[in-house]
């Protein structure tokens, strides 16, 4: 009998594969996932209760609220349908994301609309309360708008990047290789 049992539980543990390409998922939150696991890649549709995490993501993704993670890199249109979901992508992402908090390990081609956008790369388009790019930003509108390096347009109340190779426009815009380096209502680079 134990022979049998070890036969057939080596047999059911071969057929277990980790790391593969699943076509769809439905997750209750990350770790209780059906379809796919954590280690798997999602290449059309996912729905999520409370959360997931993926290797990898490319298709239509939709969350109720929770906290959404991607390892790898996502391709595709993201929303939290109440909105209430931090979304972290620790690869590169391109496509749309509408969450609560939207944070980018890589680059971003494309766009995040929420209450934060953080990117650690360049990004593409920034639409929220709070928007930081740690690389070039490309569009950047919102409350408070931050990037290190700014090559388009910023739009909000507070503006801030290190180098401008666009325009500023706000209350409060500072750019180091501005015309000043704070100056109200708009701000663009010196030799523009």
């Amino acid at each position: 009998m134990n022979l049998k049992l070890l036969v057939v539980g080596t047999i059911l543990a071969s057929t277990i594969t980790f790391g593969a390409t699943k076509p769809a998922q439905f997750s209750v939150l990350p770790g209780v996932q059906f379809g796919a696991t954590k280690y798997d890649t999602i290449s059309n549709f996912s729905f999520n209760l409370l959360g997931a995490e993926n290797q990898s993501v490319s298709g239509l993704d939709l969350s109720l609220v929770g906290y959404r993670q991607v390892n790898g890199n996502f391709n595709g249109f993201h929303a939290a349908l109440f909105g209430l979901e931090a979304f972290r992508v620790h690869g590169n992402m391109s496509g749309v994301s509408i969450a609560l908090w939207n944070d980018v390990h890589g680059n971003l081609n494309g766009g995040t609309i929420g209450v934060v956008n953080t990117t650690d790369g360049n990004s593409i388009f920034n639409f929220g309360g709070v928007n930081l790019t740690r690389g070039e930003a490309t569009v950047q509108i919102g409350f408070v708008n931050y990037a290190e390096s700014t090559k388009g347009l910023q739009l909000g109340f507070v503006n801030a990047t290190r180098n401008l190779d666009g325009v500023q426009v706000g209350l409060v815009n500072y750019a180091t290789n501005g015309i000043l380096p704070v100056l109200p209502i708009v701000n663009f680079r010196k030799s523009f």
